[in-house]
């Protein structure tokens, strides 16, 4: 049984030096945080495996073999970081030389070690969850008994749903109701190899949407205009102390006021030239009320630069993320809803052309595959 333990552990040390990832960002750093909402039925899983256990047998102070162990859990994620399962595990010990069967149905929390030291990476090869729970632990001669549970698993993603688990722990209850060899307290090591499926959605996609940019669009027009004033007031403070400093200070002033002009003219002129893209949610077809405005924006002042505009739309989806019948789907009902948004707003039908989704990204970030394309034909 050491020997066994032993293999297991080397294989573990084997794999860390090419499965490890971390999660950063442009700059380096780690990225936490910024997900969107966990849905009650988001990032459940049911898992199955077996392996082996042993005991620890005082008299002979050393590990003995004993059988198989089975498991069958299910979990879900509260966040990147921490989550929980409940399950049953099946053990086949010797007690005395008699070989018994174990029944533990207990309780765990599950800590997610890759996320939270690293942050979350989707595609991660090799992820390390350490556990702890509490349970009943149930044998046929001494009935029901209270017991503890700890361990590590080792977790190897096949695909979006399926996963590997190579688990290593130990269930803790007290000895004295099994055999007189244990002591005060019984322990049963085990290791088991299993598969996990991940129902529903399984990830935890980033928070990345038009009002956040526009956040940051405004922070960055504040800060420009803070600098702006600034510089103003440093201009008048130099007018006091020099007619002639104020004066190259003013003219200045009014040649960069005229620069500033001329730039945002030439901006709003060639602004509804350019394609118009509207953002959609990740698996809706509807439009929040902040993309829908921008839309009717943008629409409206198209409108206005000429008469009988006629559009092209081209819906898209994000193709890392669902089934290709249901991104068709998607960018069909997407391309419909801002048609109607056209429509309402006075262009005719016979000036809107819907363009047929190639299946293929059109950018490399997927939320921005997650829109519809309106440009001016």
């Amino acid at each position: 049984m050491k020997k066994f333990f032993a293999i297991a552990a080397a294989l573990l040390i084997s794999v860390a030096s090419f499965a490890q990832e971390t999660n950063k960002d442009e700059n380096g750093n780690t990225k936490f945080g910024g997900y969107e909402t966990n849905k009650f039925f988001d990032n459940w899983y049911v898992g199955l495996a077996g392996g082996v256990n042993s005991t620890w047998d005082v008299a002979k102070g050393g590990f003995e073999f004993a059988g198989l162990a089975t498991q069958i859990d299910l979990g879900k994620w509260i966040s990147p970081e921490y989550g929980f399962r409940f399950g049953w595990r099946g053990l086949n010990n010797k007690v005395d030389g008699n070989k018994e069967a174990f029944n533990f149905f207990k309780a765990d929390a599950l800590l997610h070690f890759s996320n939270l030291v690293a942050g979350y990476k989707e595609c991660r090869i090799w992820d390390v969850i350490p556990f702890a729970g509490v349970g009943v632990l149930k044998d046929e001669a001494a009935g029901a008994e209270w017991g503890v549970e700890a361990g590590i698993i080792n977790n190897f993603r096949l695909c979006d749903n399926f996963d590997i688990n190579l688990e290593i722990g130990a269930n803790l209850a007290p000895g004295i109701r099994y055999s007189a060899n244990f002591g005060k307290f019984v322990t049963f090591p085990y290791a088991t190899l299993g598969v996990a499926y991940k129902f529903n959605r399984a990830d935890w996609t980033r928070v990345s949407t038009t009002a956040a940019a526009a956040a940051a669009a405004i922070a960055a027009a504040n800060a420009a205009k803070d600098a702006a004033e600034a510089k103003v007031a440093g201009a008048q403070k130099a007018a006091d102390d020099a007619n002639a400093a104020a004066k190259k200070a003013e003219d200045e002033a009014k040649q960069l006021v005229d620069e500033a002009k001329k730039a945002a003219k030439a901006n709003v002129d060639g602004l509804f030239d350019e394609p118009v893209i509207v953002y959609f949610q990740i698996g809706k077809s509807t439009l929040t009320k902040t993309e829908k405005a921008h839309a009717e924006y943008a629409i409206k002042n198209i409108i206005a630069r000429g008469n009988n505009v006629k559009f092209t739309l081209n819906g898209s989806a994000d193709t890392g993320t669902g089934s290709k019948a249901r991104n068709k789907q998607l960018t069909e009902e997407r391309a419909k809803t801002v048609y109607a948004l056209i429509d309402e707003l006075g262009v005719s039908r016979e000036n809107i052309t819907v363009v047929e989704w190639n299946g293929k990204d059109r950018f490399a970030t997927p939320e921005l595959n997650r829109a519809v394309i309106i440009e001016k034909q």
